[in-house]
Formats: C-alpha cells, structure tokens, sequence
C-alpha cells in the first residue's frame, strides 16, 4: 500500500517533469515542496504500524475467502446490471439523453437538463441506478483476489461482464473516471494478496492477453472521450489542445508546437498529451493555490456533500472557488480549505487511517467490509495527487455497493443458520 503511494507520486513528478508544457503559475516549486511534505506527513501518520511490527504483506486471501463467494459475486453483478438498466431508463427515456452524436455532447446535454431542474433528482429509477450500478467494482475486486477459488468458466464470464458493465457506466456518464477507479481497486485487490503476480493471477496465456487487451481497450475510450469533446468544439485536436491546455494552467512549449503537424499520427500525440496534461495538471492547480492563499469555498468533500444537498439534507454547498474544474491535488485542497494547520493533521490522519485499514485487513483477510476500508484508503492514497478519491463520482455508490453485498451476505447466512 505505502510503497504504492510513493511510487505514484514519483511517477506524477515525473510525468509532469516530462510533460511538453509548463505552468502559467510561478509558484510550481512551492507546489512541488507542499506535496513532498504531504507524502512525507502520511508516511510519519503510518509508520506506527510499522513500529508496531504488523507483518508486511497479508496472508494469501485464496486461503482466507468469504463464505458464498461465488453467490457474492452473482448479488453483485445482478445489482450491477439492474442498476444500470435504470440509469439508461433515466438517462434516455426520463431525461431525452441522445447518445447517438457521441458521448461529449450526451454529456452536455445531461449536464443542461440537471441545470434547468435545479440539481434535483431526476426519477427514482435514477436513485436507485446510482445505488446499485456500482456492484461491478464489488465483483472486479472478488473476482481478483479469490479467483483461484473460482471454477475458470465462471471466472472467465465474470471478469467479461465486469469489463461490459464498466464501459457502459462510463459511456452513459460520458467520463473517464470508473476507469481509473476500477484500475485502482483492482490493482489494491491484486496487491492486497501475497505473492500473487499477474502471470500467477491469470495463468492462462489465452487469459491474459485477453485481459491486456480488455485493459488497452479501456485505454482507447479514455482517448475516445478527449477526442469527441475536441470534436465538440468543432476545431481539430491540435487546436484542441492548444486552446484547453491554458484552461488546465498550462502552455504548450514551443518547440512541440513547432513539430506539430496533421493526420492521425499527431492527433495520437496530441491525445497523449492531452491525456498526460490532464492527470498531472494538479501541480499547476497546486501552485495556483499557493499564490492565492487559502479560502472558504468547498473543495474536500465536495461530492459526498453535493448528494446530501439533493437529498434535501443540508444545503447546497459553495464551491464556487477560482480554479474550480480542475484536480487540486490532495495536499493543495487540504491547504485551501483547511489552511496550514488543517493540512498538517489531516495529511498525518490519512496515513494513520490507512494503516488503521490496513491492519484491519490483515486480521479479517475474508472479510469484504474489511477488504473495502482497505481499497478506500488504498485509491485515497493512489488518487492523492489529483483530488481527494471520495470525490469521485461513482465513488460512494462504490462503498455503499461492498457494504449492500456484506450485509445480505450477512443476513444469508443467518437464515440458514436459523433454519
């Protein structure tokens, strides 16, 4: 878990070192030192499991599976697939949603319609969408970390449906983020498990290359997905790029400009690092930050609070910050919104929670509530140089997912015990 977070952090730095683009902030070496001191705060806030002496990797999960694993994996998929027959019941036939000229401008038109009805909901069949169309992240993690406990057919058509139902949550959302999430969770489900690697994890040749190319499709759509909002706009992607790079705080250099040219070869380049720019922009947004001190708008939490304002709980929440759109980073919304001292605790606090998780799991390896506190501090920690992972979209619909199914679990077998 902790050297992941590293890792990722190394590899963001590097990214963005590599980008051929630069800040329009001046301050990106104060971004640069305010997220090493957040890196270095988490791991201080997690080394008390290390003095601790809590062992370093978790027991083989095969050898530790959740009672009725095959039938937890079926609850899931089943929730999964009926959830989002009701987001496309409410997407297409509630809010006229028309798919058919790409997802970027289906995407706009379902951002208009939520802004003429005031951020309300729009039906019930859009409620409980939401609630249950995430049950595939659920099955993705079983499938993975017990799937040498699965009969192969089972296994097979299992990691199938979770690639369909993946791709048609994210063409009805007209996004890029399940993806990543998904990524994530599988990775923290493949890395939960000791001494598990990928050829051991898909052994079949034919497995595996098929998996590789259900991963490179995923690729695909997230450059489908640039490349139809570029489209939407109506100029090439070049012009694209050039023209959104500056919204993200960037300038392209000049001398990438220079090489640009036409044809498909450079809109690839061009994708690339559109794609590049976008996850590693938050250093820019960070250093934006920092030169306009901390404020009172809503950045942290903002997602989590947004559903609570819908569900007429607490009122609409101000987040009407200046670089709002674009990732903050971790570090850099925890200065904005908390300031100094807020950013101090709070980065501690998350180290310290994900050890907290993470011990948890290494005691109750079979548990699912157990499995899922660790993949939310895991994709919290892997996610912290973009935003805060809870402010995903999907990404409370995904717990309240891992929590539905260990609950009916649960209740399963206290009926036949009953019995």
């Amino acid at each position: 878990m902790i050297r992941h977070f590293i890792w990722i952090w190394i590899f963001y730095w590097a990214a963005a070192a590599f980008l051929p683009a630069s800040s329009l902030y001046e301050s990106v070496g104060e971004a640069f030192l305010l997220q090493l001191i957040f890196l270095i705060l988490v791991l201080l806030g997690f080394s008390w499991s290390w003095l601790a002496e809590v062992p370093d990797r978790s027991p083989i999960c095969g050898t530790r599976k959740p009672k009725s694993l095959q039938r937890a994996i079926q609850i899931s998929l089943i929730f999964s697939s009926i959830g989002t027959l009701c987001i496309i019941y409410d997407k297409i036939a509630i809010q006229g949603i028309d798919y058919s000229q790409g997802v970027a401008v289906a995407r706009e038109a379902w951002r208009k319609e939520g802004v003429e009805r005031g951020g309300g909901i729009s039906s019930i069949f859009s409620i409980l969408g939401y609630l249950l169309s995430s049950g595939y992240y659920v099955a993705a993690v079983l499938l993975v970390a017990f799937g040498e406990n699965l009969k192969k057919p089972f296994l097979y058509k299992g990691i199938l449906l979770v690639f369909i139902l993946l791709m048609v949550n994210s063409v009805l959302a007209g996004g890029r983020s399940n993806v990543l999430l998904v990524t994530v969770f599988v990775a923290g489900a493949i890395t939960a498990v000791s001494g598990w690697s990928y050829r051991s994890l898909f052994p079949s040749k034919g497995l595996r290359s098929s998996v590789l190319l259900l991963a490179l499709f995923s690729f695909s759509y997230v450059l489908y997905v640039f490349s139809e909002r570029a489209e939407a706009t109506g100029i090439d992607i070049s012009a694209y790029v050039k023209h959104f790079l500056p919204y993200l705080g960037l300038k392209i250099d000049p001398w990438f400009s220079e090489i640009s040219g036409s044809g498909v070869f450079f809109d690839v380049i061009n994708l690339l690092v559109l794609a590049l720019s976008y996850i590693t922009h938050s250093l820019s947004t960070a250093a934006g930050i920092i030169e306009n001190g901390p404020g009172d708008k809503v950045i942290v939490f903002l997602h989590p609070l947004n559903i609570l304002s819908k569900l007429g709980v607490i009122g609409r929440p101000d987040s009407s910050w200046f670089l709002y759109g674009r990732f903050p980073s971790l570090p850099a919304a925890l200065l904005y919104q908390f300031g100094h001292f807020g950013f101090f605790v709070i980065s501690i606090l998350i180290g310290f929670l994900s050890a907290i998780a993470r011990c948890i799991y290494l005691s109750f390896p079979s548990s699912i509530v157990a499995i899922s506190f660790y993949l939310m501090m895991y994709s919290v920690l892997i996610i912290s140089p973009l935003l805060l992972a809870i402010d995903f979209m999907s990404f409370p619909f995904v717990m309240f997912s891992f929590f539905l199914v260990a609950m009916i679990l649960k209740l399963n077998n206290l009926i036949k015990r009953s019995l």
